[in-house]
């Protein structure tokens, strides 16, 4: 089978965990390179690449999450072999917790769910843009610190990647769900103390979505503390998942 969303998939092994990574709006697989490089002896990285973005840049995007799921929990019970962990930051915690419900509602179970920058799934989006006309939409990307300076500046790349960036913020503002399934692994929480569109308060939220453990991390950083103390959360990452392997 072709697996146009899971990357990296060649690698997997039974008897190596499996990292599945999933991205925030307006991200692409490329986020996760440095990952599959420093964490390639403790677990098999595979990020998702989701369409109208690098690789796959002519491909029209998501904007349903359901469907999204749909593809994505097909290829996920085509690929996984043996142990899995979850990983998701922003709009891609949102995804990783509805695919860990997907995947155990087919007999499947991850080693745990690891959340960043993300809250629950029954807080909506206090000031959506994904409906805003183009150019305020634009303005307001900014905030989110996810899209890279060169195409925030340049006006002509901005347009050509305005439909991506929009579809992918209504498939994560449009998301809501006030049914509190509750997941059978743990989960890992990962906050940036400066994050000022998931704060530390709304991330411990987590731990009223899962039957087992529940723990959280605190970095240094705003929204894209992923980025500014990459090397902090690969570390703390790097733990975690040497625990899972023993």
């Amino acid at each position: 089978m072709e697996h146009k969303l899971l990357k990296n998939t060649q690698n997997i092994s039974e008897k190596k965990l499996t990292l599945i990574c999933l991205p925030f709006a307006g991200g692409g697989a490329s986020a996760y390179n440095q990952w599959i490089k420093e964490l390639h002896e403790v677990v098999t990285v595979c990020p998702v690449q989701l369409p109208g973005r690098e690789d796959r840049i002519m491909e029209k995007p998501y904007t349903d999450m359901n469907i999204l799921l749909r593809d994505l929990g097909k290829e996920m019970k085509d690929t996984i072999r043996g142990r899995y962990v979850l990983w998701g930051h922003s709009m891609g915690g949102k995804i990783a917790y509805e695919l860990e419900k997907y995947m155990e509602g087919n007999g499947y179970q991850a080693q745990c769910l690891f959340v960043s920058g993300s809250r629950i799934p029954s807080l909506p989006e206090t000031n959506p843009i994904y409906c805003l006309p183009d150019e305020s939409f634009k303005r307001e990307l900014g905030r989110f610190e996810g899209t890279p300076k060169e195409i925030l500046n340049n006006q002509e790349l901005l347009d050509f990647f305005l439909p991506m960036l929009r579809a992918d913020f209504t498939m994560d503002e449009t998301y809501y769900s006030n049914e509190k399934c509750l997941l059978q692994c743990p989960i890992v929480a990962f906050a940036g103390q400066d994050d000022k569109e998931a704060s530390v308060e709304e991330i411990k939220k987590w731990e009223l979505y899962t039957k087992r453990s529940f723990e959280y991390e605190i970095f240094q950083g705003g929204h894209f503390f992923i980025r500014e103390y990459i090397e902090d959360v690969i570390q703390e990452l790097l733990r975690q998942l040497q625990r899972l392997s023993s």
